[in-house]
């Protein structure tokens, strides 16, 4: 099989979208993605749904000179931002087409049948990776045994719940706190996290885990209104 390798660029957040590939066009770039928290989350995805994976392709570009991977998602519940059908495809760099990769490093792909909550940054522009933060944006909801929805991260450690914290610095504060974040370790901050270890039924009720988003997303506009009311009377 014939591999296609990536190399490393550190970037934003908002730009993990950016990354250099070997034999690819240039506005197609792999990443080491730096954390965000959850107000970044939620400031910088202009869709948040819950939905299920139901397709999932891999195929050449017009021209065959790189591979994506479509994913179709069956919406649920949109939480943030409006969606005019009840399904959304967005691509992902990189796949498997015959006895071709192309790998993108870093890559988790939504699989087939997969549930979660999944924070999308434009859904309208094609990126490397469609979701904020890579996998701080990607929540998978999984069943217990007795029957409730719970949340886990992309790697499949429990979310135990949101930090109590609330969003009081400015956007303007937000854009330069980026610069000082570390590397992500697949997490967001502001996460309560367990380990894999854990059992699922330490994990927050999918539920709970939604209004907590809600509730933070609220707070997250209402800093973001006053900001902007703040510099128009300036």
């Amino acid at each position: 099989m014939k591999h296609l390798q990536t190399l490393f660029a550190v970037v934003k957040p908002v730009a993990a979208s950016v990354v250099l590939l070997l034999c690819l066009p240039q506005w197609l770039y792999a990443t080491s993605v730096l954390q965000v928290d959850m107000e970044q989350l939620l400031n910088d995805a202009a869709v948040i749904f819950e939905g299920e994976v139901i397709a999932s392709e891999a195929r050449w570009n017009d021209d065959n000179t790189y591979i994506s991977t479509w994913v179709t998602f069956a919406v649920d519940d949109v939480i943030k931002g409006e969606l005019p059908t009840d399904t959304i495809i967005q691509s992902f760099a990189g796949g498997t087409v015959g006895d071709t990769s192309l790998n993108v490093s870093g890559m988790v792909y939504p699989e087939l049948g997969e549930k979660g909550i999944y924070f999308i940054e434009d859904p309208q522009r094609p990126q490397v990776n469609p979701i904020v933060g890579w996998s701080q944006g990607h929540f998978k909801v999984e069943t217990d045994e007795y029957g409730t929805e719970r949340m886990l991260t992309e790697n499949n450690d429990p979310i135990q719940g949101l930090e109590d914290t609330s969003p009081d610095n400015t956007p303007q504060q937000r854009a330069a706190q980026q610069s000082a974040l570390p590397l992500s370790e697949g997490a967001a901050q502001g996460l309560r996290v367990g380990s894999s270890t854990d059992a699922l039924n330490t994990a927050i009720d999918k539920n709970d885990f939604k209004k907590a988003l809600k509730v933070r997303l609220s707070q997250v506009n209402a800093t973001d209104a006053a900001s902007d009311e703040a510099k128009a009377q300036k």
